[in-house]
């Protein structure tokens, strides 16, 4: 895990970046600024980011999220892990490089938590859960006991995932949704109790981070 404290840039400028700008100052941090190729309008973004500042993917798309922590990564640079003072996470529990747990966010007993992983406010993670990398769980999400997560799925707010089940990698759970049966990769499900569905169409890039040439 990064250091808890110290220089910070965040990467990412929109809407998810505000939040996490707000709990890294929580946190303790000093937040030196944004990084992104297409910023919102008339916000200044950083040209270079010092050496001995932490870095933070703060890009709500799983992909999008895993590719620049990736080459961030590649790049040597440190990824911070911001957890907001108002979580709670066991001392058991393990929590990856680059992962964000929000305000009243939960991560209980020998719970295991990837590199990238998003936990909105209000999140559970029950015991002896294991969330692979650069997952996210939107507000008031549960998994219960002994849950498993594949990389880069989402969990909508208010989604519950009910004890021992496996969910594949790139899987989206719909918002409100109560999953009672484990499904494999790249499953869309939605209802109670959830049902499969076509998969929705992801929502435009806010920004080409091909194109970002600060790295």
């Amino acid at each position: 895990m990064s250091k808890t404290s110290g220089k910070l840039v965040i990467y990412g400028a929109w809407y998810f970046g505000r939040v996490v700008h707000e709990a890294a100052i929580a946190a303790g941090w000093n937040v030196l600024g944004f990084v992104d190729p297409d910023p919102p309008g008339g916000l200044k973004t950083l040209g270079t980011v010092p050496a001995d500042a932490s870095v933070f993917v703060a890009i709500g798309d799983n992909a999008v999220r895993c590719a620049v922590h990736c080459a961030l990564a590649k790049r040597g640079r440190d990824l911070a892990t911001i957890i907001h003072p108002d979580s709670s996470i066991s001392p058991s529990a393990t929590v990856g490089a680059g992962s964000y747990i929000a305000e009243h966010a939960c991560v209980r007993t020998g719970a295991s938590i990837g590199e990238g992983v998003v936990l909105q406010a209000g999140s559970v993670v029950s015991h002896d859960c294991k969330i692979d990398a650069h997952v996210s769980l939107g507000p008031n999400a549960a998994c219960a006991s002994k849950v498993s997560i594949g990389a880069c799925t989402g969990v909508g707010v208010g989604a519950a995932i009910a004890p021992g089940l496996i969910i594949g990698a790139d899987c989206t759970v719909a918002a409100g949704a109560a999953v009672f049966k484990s499904v494999d990769n790249c499953v869309s499900l939605i209802g109670n109790p959830a049902r499969a569905t076509p998969r929705p169409e992801k929502p435009a890039v806010q920004s080409d981070w091909e194109a970002n040439g600060v790295w």
